[in-house]
């Protein structure tokens, strides 16, 4: 009688600890990943001065194919400076020629003696620095931007009140899992920072597509607050800025800009423990706030086979499942559409996500025995 009544109560705990893990993972389906579908009024863009700015390091063949989209964009004011961070290869002869075809691309080159700050971080304050225009727009060298208008619609919103646009950056489209494994991420990645921000809590952005008053990056002393790592010009910096009050949201598809996406586990691993290192420095609020995602879903797949097995609720936990699981595609795949991503993605998700977190929380706890050093 005793076991049995332990037995009850054990199942009847993990169908309370299910329902409540399974409505935490709805309202963040529903109020938050669905608002990254949302576009900002297109029609009400401002025209201003932009610098456009990049970090290469070793780039000759990216920039070749990406500096002629990036001067062929319709904004009517703009420059293009690109930061030639100690390349080794022919990025510097590949700039030299693009710079006497284009008059509005302006070139730095640090000498690797000179390189004196972790990561990036030191090209692209050179690039900032030199800058002419108060706008800076940020990008990588082996990012596309999806339209003509990618600088205007990232720019076009900013204002004395707003000065700070978060982007979005999906990355192309290749065969094979690791590609819609690293697209999914992206993906959930962006329909968290993207919704949080339109919700009044921004956290974090990406450097491939990042736009600021230069006036914001000096305010708070560029860097100066995270220098020593490797990682953070992008995420920490918002991160450390940005507010509900000074920062848009753009993810519009005209606004985006497409990334090369890595072909090999061990770089994209590699890329994501970068991104790890510098989550850990986030604000205290933003850090409780990202791991509410990943513990309510660890929760819900804990819990459902103990409620389960001991027959407590059936039907709640298989009917939670199967509304938890068609709320997920139905919403990914709108998204999915509003973000100009292939579909394919949000059809997949339950089985890409079930490993997504297993590599997250393997890669996490790698991080806390050694953290990555290099950007490149």
């Amino acid at each position: 009688m005793i076991d049995l009544i332990e037995n009850s109560s054990f199942g009847l705990l993990a169908a309370i600890v299910f329902g409540i893990a399974l409505c935490i993972q709805l309202f963040i389906l529903v109020f938050r990943f669905l608002k990254a579908a949302s576009h900002p009024d297109n029609s009400q863009n401002t025209i201003q001065p932009v610098s456009v700015v990049i970090a290469a390091r070793n780039e000759e063949k990216n920039l070749l194919e990406n500096v002629p989209k990036i001067m062929a964009q319709r904004h009517p004011n703009f420059e293009v400076i690109i930061v030639n961070d100690s390349s080794w290869d022919d990025t510097a002869e590949v700039l030299k020629a693009l710079s006497l075809s284009y008059p509005a691309l302006h070139v730095i080159h640090i000498d690797e003696e000179k390189q004196n700050m972790n990561g990036k971080k030191f090209a692209i304050t050179l690039g900032i620095k030199a800058a002419k225009n108060d706008i800076i727009l940020l990008t990588d060298a082996d990012c596309e931007p999806a339209s003509n208008d990618w600088i205007t619609k990232m720019t076009g919103h900013l204002s004395d009140s707003k000065q700070l646009a978060i982007g979005f950056s999906p990355y192309a489209r290749r065969e094979g899992w690791l590609n819609r494994i690293i697209r999914f991420d992206t993906m959930m990645i962006g329909c968290q920072y993207i919704g949080f921000a339109r919700s009044g809590s921004p956290y974090m952005g990406v450097g491939r597509n990042l736009a600021y008053h230069k006036d914001l990056f000096f305010k708070i002393g560029g860097f100066k607050s995270h220098y020593s790592l490797a990682s953070g010009d992008d995420d920490l910096f918002v991160n450390q800025v940005a507010n509900s009050k000074n920062t848009l949201a753009i993810s519009a598809p005209d606004s985006q800009t497409i990334s090369i996406p890595k072909e090999t586990w061990s770089a994209w691993f590699t890329q994501k423990r970068r991104h790890f290192s510098t989550s850990g420095m986030y604000k205290t609020a933003h850090k409780w706030m990202l791991m509410v995602w990943p513990l309510a879903f660890a929760a819900m797949l804990a819990s459902a086979p103990v409620a389960l097995y001991f027959n407590t609720y059936p039907l709640f936990i298989i009917g939670g499942l199967a509304v938890r699981y068609i709320t997920q595609i139905a919403i990914l795949h709108h998204v999915s559409g509003k973000l100009a991503l292939s579909k394919d993605i949000a059809w997949l998700s339950p089985v890409l996500e079930v490993q997504l977190h297993a590599i997250n929380f393997g890669l996490y706890f790698i991080n806390l025995l050694s953290k990555p050093k290099k950007w490149n």
